[in-house]
C-alpha cells in the first residue's frame, strides 16, 4: 500500500486534516468564527494548529497570516498586510486603499496605516462584500519578548473594534495564553470565553486515527512507538512515520 505521509514540514497548504478531536476543534473554530470578531485556537507546538488554521482558510473566505513574515507584531503592520491582500482581489474598487496599493504597494498601505491603524484595517475590510476571517498564526510571542505587549495591544484594538465584517482567529501556545490572561484580564478573560483548546497529548485512539488516514499498513508499528513517547505530538508522530528506523520497521 502507497504511504502518503506529509513530510517536513508537516504542516502545509493542502494536507487533509486527520484525527476526530481536531476535527471537532475545526468545527468548533468555524462556528465561533461566524459569530464573534475575535477567538483563540489554543495547542502546544506540534499539536496541530496551523494545520486547523489552513483547514479553515479551506472553508471560508480567510486570510492566513504568518506573523514571523510581519515588519512586527503591531496593528499597523497587522492593518497592512490585510490591505495589501484585499486591494490585490479588488484593483478595480473606488477605494484610497486601493489608490494607495496602486501607486505605493504595501510600503505605501505600511505608510497608511502607521498614520491610522484602526481606520486603515476597518477601510480594507470594507473591500469585502462577506464576512473574512483573517487567521494568525504566530502572533504572540514569549511574555519575555518585547513585542509581547504590542501584540497583545493590537488584538485588544481589534476587539474593541467590534468589525462586523472580518473576525480574527490567533492561534496561541498554552504558556503564552496563560500569561496574557494573567497579565492583561480584561483580553485573557473575553478569549477564555471564545477559545477553542486541542489536545495536550496523543493517546492510542488519535494516534490509530491519524496513522491510518495516511499509512494503514503502519498503525501497529506507530502505537508501539507512541507508547515509549507519552509526549509526543502530532508533529513528532508524522516524523517518525517516515523513518522506517524510528517506527522500527525492517526496509525490504
Amino acid at each position: 500500500m502507497t504511504c502518503e505521509i506529509p513530510t517536513w514540514p508537516v504542516a502545509r497548504r493542502g494536507v487533509k486534516l486527520m484525527g476526530r478531536k481536531w476535527s471537532v476543534a475545526l468545527e468548533e473554530l468555524t462556528e465561533m468564527a461566524s459569530r464573534y470578531p475575535l477567538s483563540a485556537l489554543i495547542g502546544r507546538a506540534g499539536m496541530g494548529k496551523t494545520q486547523v488554521l489552513y483547514a479553515l482558510c479551506e472553508r471560508v473566505k480567510c486570510i492566513y497570516i504568518d506573523a514571523t513574515e510581519l515588519p512586527d507584531r503591531s496593528l499597523s503592520s497587522l492593518a497592512a498586510v490585510v490591505a495589501w491582500r484585499l486591494a490585490s482581489e479588488a484593483s478595480s474598487a473606488k477605494s484610497k486603499i486601493v489608490d494607495v496599493y496602486r501607486r505605493y504597494g504595501f510600503q505605501g498601505l505600511l505608510s497608511l496605516a502607521q498614520g491610522d491603524p484602526s481606520w486603515t484595517l476597518a477601510a480594507a475590510l470594507d473591500l469585502v462584500s462577506d464576512r473574512i476571517v483573517v487567521a494568525l498564526d504566530e502572533w504572540m510571542p514569549s511574555f519575555e519578548d518585547p513585542s509581547f505587549f504590542q501584540a497583545a495591544s493590537a488584538l485588544h484594538r481589534i476587539r474593541n473594534m467590534s468589525l462586523s465584517k472580518a473576525s480574527f482567529v490567533v492561534a496561541f501556545l498554552p504558556e503564552v495564553f496563560e500569561k496574557l490572561a494573567e497579565k492583561i484580564p480584561p483580553l485573557g478573560n473575553i478569549l477564555a470565553s471564545v477559545a477553542v483548546q486541542l489536545p495536550d497529548y496523543l493517546d492510542e485512539e488519535d494516534a490509530e486515527a491519524i496513522v491510518s488516514s495516511y499509512c494503514p499498513d503502519r498503525v501497529k508499528s506507530a502505537l508501539t512507538w507512541l507508547r515509549s513517547k507519552p509526549d509526543a505530538t502530532v508533529r513528532d508522530l508524522l516524523m517518525a512515520l517516515t523513518s522506517a528506523k524510528a517506527l522500527e520497521i525492517p526496509i525490504e
